[in-house]
């Protein structure tokens, strides 16, 4: 009977184990889990994000089930081996856990989208630190000196550390989910892999995952860490602005602003996302509100609007790849003074609508990404 206990014991401590792999980390990652906590990582199923909940109420069902677990839920074996989706631990507090990200070994490059390859290995994972690249995989050591009395410990106590994967480096790691995404009509809904220049210096892990203050880890100070919290839309959006440029062209008729874009793929160009360039003018002290720009690409099935599943082609495509020039037929004056915001919104107010989100400010509201103001 006791046996029986023990392993009935043993069985649900393993099982607790595996649905909260991210929870362990915190012991000796906890900035960097209370990042990820907050992040879309975090947030990707159903059960915490309201739009792909929305999204996923909509599209239409067959016998595949769910066929967004690949990305939005791998962690959950079951519903991305099965199509079953349950309101369950993992779903709800590790749809994408620490575990399965740094355990990425390579991407496979797929026609309708990319797949993710996994090593397999349980405690020996990936990471990126340029003065380790090269060396061996990292395993916990003791060293003692003066004859015992001191010990030093090297490397983590609970996992092996590999250094050597290029694709941390690089940034394709992220390319098994953060790429292309056709739907079933052979049409791109995602577009991120929308390459602007080859020579770009800049990858998805320093554009999303910038260095911040604070020890990625408890056994040693660091002093900085990979922000987990994925800077972009939900955080920290004045960094992404960093990758904007604004520059504004006096013209016979008024003037131009040409919003530059550094970074390595289009902005905006998600399935109904919004990006807004706000402009007012300020003269003899009364502030004059222009008529914002919109970026945004509209997709169609057969010439005419539709919702991405449907998709065939794009009917309005006002993106911003390397740069885009936009022309303003309001004369400036001397003592004039031009204040430009460029920022995005989750959904379009269209889809937000189509979507049953209209009145969740959280996905209708601006967020602004850069401001610059301008003197004449």
């Amino acid at each position: 009977m006791k046996k029986i206990l023990f392993i009935l014991l043993t069985l649900y401590l393993s099982l607790f184990a595996l649905s909260n792999e991210s929870k362990v980390c915190q012991k000796c990652h906890p900035i960097i889990y209370e990042e990820y906590y907050d992040s879309s990582h975090r947030k990707a199923s159903i059960y915490n994000n309201p739009i792909h909940k929305a999204y996923w109420d909509k599209h239409p069902k067959d016998e595949k089930g769910y066929t967004c677990a690949k990305c939005h839920t791998p962690t959950d074996k079951i519903a991305v081996e099965t199509g079953k989706l349950t309101h369950n631990t993992i779903q709800v507090e590790e749809p994408i856990s620490c575990v399965y990200c740094h355990t990425i070994k390579d991407v496979d490059q797929g026609e309708m989208s990319n797949t993710n390859i996994s090593s397999g290995k349980k405690r020996e994972f990936f990471t990126a630190e340029t003065s380790k690249k090269g060396t061996k995989t990292a395993a916990f050591e003791t060293k003692s000196s003066w004859f015992g009395l001191v010990k030093t410990s090297k490397s983590s106590p609970y996992h092996k550390i590999d250094y050597n994967n290029e694709n941390y480096y690089n940034g394709n790691v992220c390319m098994g989910c953060h790429s292309h995404t056709n739907n079933e009509h052979d049409f791109d809904v995602v577009m991120l892999d929308a390459m602007i220049s080859k020579n770009d210096k800049n990858s998805c892990i320093t554009c999303h995952m910038p260095q911040v203050l604070g020890s990625k880890v408890t056994l040693s100070d660091s002093k900085t860490h990979a922000y987990h919290g994925i800077a972009g839309i939900y955080h920290m959006n004045s960094e992404m602005g960093k990758y904007i440029d604004l520059n504004v062209t006096q013209t016979a008729s008024g003037f131009n602003i040409t919003v530059l874009n550094t970074s390595n793929h289009a902005l905006f160009g998600q399935a109904l996302r919004q990006g807004e360039l706000q402009v007012s003018l300020l003269r003899d002290r009364k502030e004059i509100v222009l008529e914002p720009f919109i970026f945004t690409r509209v997709l169609a099935k057969d010439g005419k609007e539709s919702m991405p599943w449907q998709a065939n082609g794009t009917l309005k495509d006002t993106l911003i790849y390397a740069k885009r020039t936009i022309d303003y037929s309001k004369p400036l004056k001397m003592g004039d003074t031009l204040t430009i915001r460029i920022g995005v919104r989750l959904l379009t107010p269209k889809g937000a609508k189509e979507l049953g989100l209209e009145k969740n400010k959280e996905v209708t509201k601006f967020r602004v990404l850069k401001s610059k103001k301008f003197n004449f």
